[in-house]
């Protein structure tokens, strides 16, 4: 069964006419739906205007209580927002769930998907790792243009004599200039190449400097501090580079959203790295490559790269047209989308199998990227 949660407001009797009949639209759409457990909107008489309520961060305890919002207080299209999750929904998506300032504006599941359900991310889970190695950089014990073999020792690639060049920013944006055998192929930080094997030895490097196995550091530092009960690294062996997935539940999916939304703060709490390394990391850090950050997907740029071979030409345009230029993701394999838009204060995520919204690339950006957010767009109103 498919559940949908869209969220209404109580109105005074003063609402005009056409408001209120916007309101019991949303009633009624809400009546036919199985709602998941939440709070009602909260909407005190001083934050009558959304734009005075503050960043909301929903408990930390495990509880399944998060504060809502209508989409038709926020000035958004209710009817387009739902064509577009109802559209989401047919691209074989199992979880939807968009933010505004922490607050729920829409969530919805399929198949059998409720919000304690976790899976793996995929590759969005490399945008949690930008996020542990930024608080490291932050604590002094990681630094980003220290070389990779300080905290490894020498011999972890297979490229002696280029080794001692390759830095941890390298690894981080995807430039170590190594291939899948880690064997060197161009000077490192000259080229963008999409490599697991070499983002795989930013596990060990934090493991190194933490003293700690990666799940119980990311415990300890991030999924008991903002609510991730459920969140674990699980070691993949399916893939031909093995490696470390992170499994987390759509809800933790979004809170880590909002945690990057709010440049590493959490309900005014420093939780993981801070607003400078989010800088760093938001910003071209390939030099061939104007859509890849550490780790994370930028949109805006007039031509990026997918992953693919280091001969791969580049892609005229931005990374998603459609959406705000600001927009920045973390990808997964097989459509797993965390999007993050500042200027809207937005978080949106997309759980699920690969998309039916045509070809793409299932490593990271799809078909099913600028098709959603076409719709988005409608219902945003940006």
């Amino acid at each position: 069964m498919r559940k949908l949660t869209v969220f209404h407001t109580r109105r005074t009797r003063a609402v005009a006419t056409t408001r209120l009949t916007t309101v019991l639209g949303l009633a009624l759409l809400c009546a036919c739906s199985d709602s998941l457990p939440s709070n009602p909107e909260i909407q005190p008489p001083h934050a009558s205007d959304p734009q005075l309520l503050p960043a909301y961060f929903p408990p930390v305890d495990g509880s399944a209580n998060w504060d809502t919002i209508s989409p038709a207080r926020l000035g958004y299209d209710a009817t387009a927002l739902r064509n577009a999750i109802d559209w989401a929904g047919q691209q074989q998506s199992t979880a939807v769930i968009v933010l505004w300032r922490g607050r729920i504006v829409a969530e919805r599941y399929w198949n059998g998907w409720t919000i304690d359900k976790d899976s793996i991310i995929a590759s969005a889970g490399k945008s949690v790792v930008s996020a542990l190695a930024g608080e490291f950089v932050r604590r002094g014990t990681l630094g980003a243009d220290s070389t990779v073999s300080r905290y490894l020792g020498a011999g972890w690639s297979r490229s002696p004599s280029t080794e001692p060049r390759i830095t941890v920013r390298h690894i981080l944006g995807m430039m170590s200039g190594l291939d899948d055998s880690l064997k060197r192929v161009v000077e490192p930080g000259t080229r963008f190449y999409y490599n697991g094997a070499a983002y795989y030895q930013s596990f060990a490097m934090l493991q190194a400097v933490s003293g700690r196995t990666i799940n119980t550091m990311s415990r300890e530092m991030l999924f008991d501090r903002i609510g991730m009960p459920r969140a674990s690294w699980r070691f993949n062996i399916s893939v031909g580079e093995p490696g470390w997935v992170l499994s987390c539940t759509p809800r933790e999916m979004a809170r880590f959203g909002l945690l990057a939304l709010n440049r590493g703060r959490w309900n005014g709490e420093t939780i993981l790295a801070d607003s400078a390394w989010y800088t760093a990391a938001w910003r071209q850090a390939p030099p061939d490559n104007a859509g890849y950050g550490l780790l994370w997907w930028l949109n805006g740029s007039n031509t990026f790269r997918l992953p693919g071979p280091y001969q791969l030409p580049s892609v005229q345009g931005s990374l998603v047209p459609s959406a705000p230029r600001d927009l920045v993701a973390a990808l997964g394999k097989g459509d797993k989308k965390i999007y993050v838009v500042p200027s809207l204060e937005l978080v949106v995520i997309r759980h699920g199998p690969e998309a039916d919204a045509g070809t793409g690339n299932p490593l990271a950006l799809s078909q099913f990227d600028e098709q959603w957010w076409q719709r988005l767009k409608l219902a945003f109103r940006y």
